[in-house]
C-alpha cells in the first residue's frame, strides 16, 4: 500500500504501524499522544547539555529531527532489533569528530592502530582529543529509517534521551530491561500529484 492509495493521515499512519510491527525486534508501535509529545518534548529540553553515557553533554540531534515531523511514532524493541549502520553515537570536541561507535564487525581495524583507542564498540581517535578547546558533546544523530514502498517523506528515528524513555516505559508499563530499547520514528506524507 502506498501513501497515495491512503484515503486519511490515520490510514498511513497504521500502515507504517503494521509495517513496523514486520521488523524483526519491534514489539509494539504506538502514536504519540499530544500529552506525551509535550512532556517528551521537555524531557530532551531538560537533558540538553546534560552529562550523556559519562562522556559529556548531550546533543540529541535525533529527537529534535524526529520531532519536525507529522506523524512520531515510539517503538518498543528487544534484543533482537538490528539498529541502524553506525555511527549512533558521535563524540565532538572543538568541532571535531574524536570519537564513535562503530560495529562489531569493523573493531579489528581500530584495535591495532596506534591512533585508536577502542572501548567495546566505542573508538576514540587519541590525535583529535584536544585537552582546552571545551568540553566533549555526545551527539546522538538521526537515522534514516527504510519503510519500504510506503509513500512516506523523511522518514527518521532517533533514540530518546534516559528521561524520556524511562518516561515511555512507565507510561505504557513497556519492561524496564537492558535488552528491550525505545526510539522514536517520525515521518510526513508523500504528497500525491493527480
Amino acid at each position: 500500500m502506498s501513501a497515495c492509495d491512503c484515503t486519511t493521515q490515520d490510514e498511513l499512519v497504521e500502515a507504517v504501524k503494521e509495517y513496523m510491527l514486520q521488523v524483526k525486534g519491534v514489539e509494539e508501535v504506538f502514536v504519540l499522544t499530544e500529552v506525551d509529545k509535550k512532556i517528551i518534548e521537555q524531557l530532551e529540553e531538560e537533558a540538553k547539555g546534560n552529562v550523556l553515557m559519562g562522556m559529556g553533554e548531550g546533543d540529541n540531534q535525533g529527537i529534535a529531527e524526529v520531532f519536525k515531523r507529522d506523524h512520531i511514532l515510539c517503538v518498543t524493541t528487544n534484543k533482537e532489533y538490528v539498529w541502524p549502520e553506525p555511527p549512533n553515537v558521535i563524540m565532538m570536541q572543538g568541532g571535531e569528530i574524536i570519537g564513535f561507535d562503530c560495529s562489531e564487525n569493523d573493531i579489528a581495524q581500530y584495535e591495532e592502530h596506534p591512533d585508536f583507542m577502542v572501548m567495546g564498540t566505542f573508538i576514540m581517535d587519541k590525535t583529535k582529543t584536544v585537552g582546552q578547546t571545551g568540553k566533549p558533546i555526545v551527539v546522538l544523530p538521526p537515522k534514516p529509517c527504510d519503510l519500504g514502498a510506503l509513500e512516506v517523506e523523511d522518514a527518521v528515528l532517533g533514540s530518546p534521551s534516559t528521561p524520556s524513555d524511562e518516561y515511555i516505559r512507565e507510561a505504557y508499563n513497556f519492561e524496564k530491561s537492558n535488552e528491550k530499547g525505545t526510539f522514536f520514528l517520525g515521518f510526513n506524507k508523500v504528497e500525491c500529484v493527480e
